[in-house]
């Protein structure tokens, strides 16, 4: 809550900043892979960038939708989240091995918002935390 009394949901700020960031990544990777002549694989990166947005944006909804259960059940969100790790795990395996060689950038897209996304999320508690200290 600020002095206004409005109330700040950090983590959605802090989504919106891995979804800048890895925006700013998806162009940069564009803008250097076209020269490279490997705008396919720029363009696989991308789609990976996208299928991690679309997984922590997921996970976000249901851990919310959890937590706001009557009665919270870890079980659904085992589940929900076995589900939507094999849905998009089973897709990029697909795509990657028919899409070869450039499909492999599904992958490098995946692993480069989940590090974005560590990034956004943990270096802001580590810096407050210095600040307490």
């Amino acid at each position: 809550m600020t002095e206004d009394g409005i109330e700040v949901d950090v983590n959605a700020l802090r989504m919106r900043r891995a979804t800048v960031f890895a925006i700013g990544v998806g162009v940069l990777t564009l803008a250097a892979a076209g020269p490279l002549d490997g705008l396919l694989l720029g363009l696989f990166i991308c789609l990976g960038l996208g299928l991690g947005w679309l997984n922590a944006q997921l996970t976000r909804l249901t851990v919310n939708r959890v937590a706001d259960a009557e009665k919270p059940r870890k079980q659904g969100l085992y589940l929900s989240s076995a589900v939507r790790l094999a849905g998009i795990t089973g897709g990029s395996l697909v795509v990657g091995f028919l899409a070869r060689p450039h499909g492999i950038g599904i992958f490098f897209g995946l692993a480069a918002f989940q590090v974005i996304l560590v990034l956004v999320t943990v270096l802001p508690e580590v810096k407050e935390l210095r600040q307490q200290s």
